[in-house]
């Protein structure tokens, strides 16, 4: 398994995780971000049989506000990027007849919101991309998921400064990371392209693009 991430000790961290049950990892740090990044993962990449497209930031921030440098880093790593590692990656696959693809999205592929416009269009980019590339390489064997999950208990809101979000939203509209994964087991084993964990999600989301629901939101997750 090769693992890789922009965090050192997240690295070794997980690689020491994956050792204990009696697997083989190999951590790599890069910043994902960048195109040359993204090429060092590559090149250290062979014969995968499975790709995880997991990087990703929250990004949350009135119009103009935002450094053009973090406006082009951001760009890259949901979107671009994954790009990059599906064109170099994927084709091995469709020569040996198989393989997985898992491109994490977000819920908010499906939703407009307020000061992360450049959050949601990237997530909605990876989702129509998963499509895309599904239609081209399902009949050679190869299977492809995106998963759109909403709020998720990992440490991406605190590194973004949002940690009052863990206090302020409801305990139904967080998901745990094992449901993000057993999610896409099934999407994988069902041949289900786009996938949104969590029954409550999957009942609100033709609403949440109301204005009602928009309106609810913004003042639920207000500082």
């Amino acid at each position: 398994m090769i693992l890789a991430a922009r965090s050192s000790s997240g690295l070794s961290r997980v690689s020491d995780e994956v050792k204990a049950l009696g697997g083989r990892a190999r951590p790599i740090a890069v910043d994902l971000s960048s195109a040359s990044g993204v090429d060092d993962l590559i090149d250290a990449c062979d014969d995968v049989e499975t790709l995880v497209a997991n990087a990703g930031v929250t990004l949350a921030a009135s119009i103009g506000s935002l450094a053009r440098d973090q406006i082009d880093a951001t760009a890259y790593l949901m979107t671009a990027g994954i790009t990059r590692l599906c064109e170099a990656l994927v084709p091995a696959m469709v020569s040996a007849g198989k393989g997985e693809v898992i491109i994490v999205s977000s819920i908010a592929a499906f939703v407009p919101m307020k000061k992360s416009a450049a959050y949601a269009a990237s997530k909605a980019f990876a989702t129509s991309y998963a499509r895309s590339l599904d239609l081209e390489v399902r009949a050679s064997g190869v299977r492809v998921a995106a998963l759109c999950p909403g709020y998720v208990r990992t440490d991406l809101h605190r590194r973004a400064g949002l940690d009052h979000l863990s206090s302020k939203v409801p305990g139904w509209m967080w998901l745990e990371p094992e449901d993000v994964v057993a999610a896409a087991n099934r999407a994988l084993v069902r041949k289900r392209v786009v996938t949104v964990p969590g029954i409550a999600y999957r009942v609100v989301r033709p609403f949440l693009s109301s204005r009602l629901a928009q309106t609810s939101w913004q003042r639920l997750t207000r500082r």
